[in-house]
């Protein structure tokens, strides 16, 4: 069988998998998983426009307004206009945004725990090492993909 043809097989079968992981990790987890996405890219840039929000999240910037608003009206996010150019809208983490981020995480991690003790321990080393690799494989096709664009 063609390698094509294989990761046309597998895929389908390897993001119910991931579905089954982010669902058992995610549990009791009182957003969605786009929200938290948000949270998180907000927490890394510790502030952001709106539209680079909608461009890191690779969605419209009508979505990642929505998101923000839903984020806002949980007080976890702070939307202001900029004060040198008033078209443009920041986003913040507020304390209590920082806090539920800090809480999510500590509990995604137990998540993984109860995961991997599931598995005898050599297992367990090899799905760290196969979400390691895949990881690497996506990161480069990700940074190809951007270096086609630039030379185009």
């Amino acid at each position: 069988m063609q390698k094509i043809e294989r990761i046309a097989r597998l895929y389908p079968e390897m993001m119910a998998g991931m579905g089954r992981l982010r669902a058992l990790v995610h549990e009791g987890m009182d957003l969605t998983y786009n929200q938290y996405k948000t949270l998180l890219t907000i927490a890394d840039q510790g502030e952001c426009s709106l539209s680079d929000l909608a461009r890191e999240l690779e969605v419209a910037m009508s979505s990642a307004s929505q998101m923000t608003d839903r984020l806002v009206a949980r007080n976890l996010v702070h939307r202001a206009t900029d004060a040198q150019n008033r078209r443009q809208v920041i986003i913040r983490l507020t304390e209590e945004g920082r806090a539920l981020i800090g809480e999510l995480q500590r509990g995604i991690l137990a998540g993984y725990e109860k995961v991997l003790v599931r598995l005898p321990e050599p297992e367990q080393e090899q799905l760290v090492q196969a979400f390691e690799t895949i990881a690497a494989i996506l990161n480069k096709l990700e940074s190809f993909g951007q270096k086609t664009k630039e030379t185009s």
